[in-house]
């Protein structure tokens, strides 16, 4: 009775009908068969993950084609694509910029036993990379005694270390472990 109602509300396509039918399950309700035949309906009329990965990728290579970036060569049979003067003058530009790109501010955070300190002078100059230490050394969940020393018991990632040279901010940076607390036990 059910197909039947269906049916005779609504002309359905044979194999929208059969997935619907199979995927209710026996004894489904006329409203729930109604719903899965509007959710058959909404994802044939959307195109599946892949096709839209796949024309991304072709739109991506029209607009670098487009702007002179890459061109397509003749290899045999085959056509290959190759990068243009203009799109190595262009990827310059990015490395560059990336090199001057801040790295993140989220680091793995491991709990240390020892108190660690954190002090800086970072130069007027190099405003912006004092302003990402002090976001990381927060993430890190060090507290900030003042602008430019951060207390708290957070291992120092290596991988933090390797961006303070990188930045070329090591030489500004004093790190300190403290063994023994003192008048810090209040904090302890």
């Amino acid at each position: 009775m059910k197909v039947l109602e269906q049916l005779y509300d609504s002309v359905i396509d044979v194999a929208d009908f059969f997935q619907m039918f199979l995927t209710v399950g026996y004894g489904a309700s006329y409203r729930k068969m109604q719903g899965r035949l509007e959710q058959i309906k909404n994802n044939r009329a959307q195109p599946s993950t892949e096709q839209y990965t796949k024309q991304n990728y072709y739109n991506f290579l029209y607009k670098l084609k487009r702007a002179g970036f890459i061109q397509e060569k003749p290899k045999g049979q085959n056509k290959v694509l190759a990068i243009t003067k203009k799109g190595l003058e262009y990827l310059l530009v990015l490395q560059n910029q990336a090199k001057k790109r801040l790295p993140t501010t989220s680091y793995p955070k491991k709990p240390n036993k020892t108190f660690i300190i954190v002090a800086f002078d970072i130069p007027e100059t190099e405003r912006k990379k004092r302003n990402w230490l002090r976001t990381v050394l927060k993430n890190l969940e060090l507290k900030m005694v003042q602008k430019s020393l951060w207390l708290g018991k957070t291992k120092i990632p290596e991988e933090l270390l390797k961006d303070l040279h990188r930045l070329k901010l090591i030489n500004f940076v004093e790190i300190f472990e403290i063994t023994k607390v003192g008048s810090l036990k209040q904090l302890a």
